[in-house]
């Protein structure tokens, strides 16, 4: 089964801490959750990400993590939610983003090292970037609002999905030729 997800987090150049996962199932069951246990210090250090990840977070009256919100959890609950979320009706998960690298790094971080993530959570995760780059860039559909929300950002990415694989047939790429 096809799951297409996001990730929201802080990359220092040394580390890269999980802010937020957002994932969606092919049959329509989605997850999200808020790391309880990044750094707000370190969120508002980058610009960026205090003016577009922060406003979509929990927060409380006085713009402060809501750690009392149902989707704000510790790292090893998020870690057993998600590999029951991927694992628990499907054996062979695959796995979809958009510039998937980061978000895939971020995700076995749930469970330490990379080769530490659970026995049936796929090595790689498919990239819907190079699939648009791979059939030409032919035009996606827009994100609806709520981008830099990681459920909400899954959720466009299972669209964009829907609207590369949907049609397989090679296109021209940028350089002239035909790729297949």
């Amino acid at each position: 089964m096809r799951y297409h997800y996001d990730t929201e987090f802080i990359d220092t150049g040394r580390t890269i801490q999980l802010i937020s996962i957002g994932i969606v199932a092919a049959d329509r069951r989605e997850y999200y959750a808020v790391s309880s246990q990044f750094d707000p210090r370190e969120l508002h250090a980058n610009p960026w990400l205090t003016t577009n990840v922060w406003p979509h977070l929990p927060l409380t009256p006085h713009n402060t993590l809501d750690t009392e919100h149902p989707t704000v959890k510790p790292r090893t609950r998020i870690a057993r939610d998600v590999q029951h979320f991927l694992l628990t009706t499907d054996h062979s998960p695959e796995l979809w983003a958009w510039s998937a690298a980061y978000d895939h790094v971020a995700l076995c971080q749930l469970w330490g090292r990379m080769i530490d993530r659970p026995w049936g959570i796929p090595t790689y995760t498919r990239d819907l970037k190079q699939e648009w780059d791979r059939l030409g860039n032919p035009p996606l559909p827009k994100q609806a609002p709520g981008k830099h929300n990681a459920l909400a950002d899954a959720h466009h990415a299972a669209a964009l999905a829907r609207a590369l694989l949907a049609d397989q047939r090679p296109r021209p790429n940028r350089g002239g030729g035909v790729e297949s």
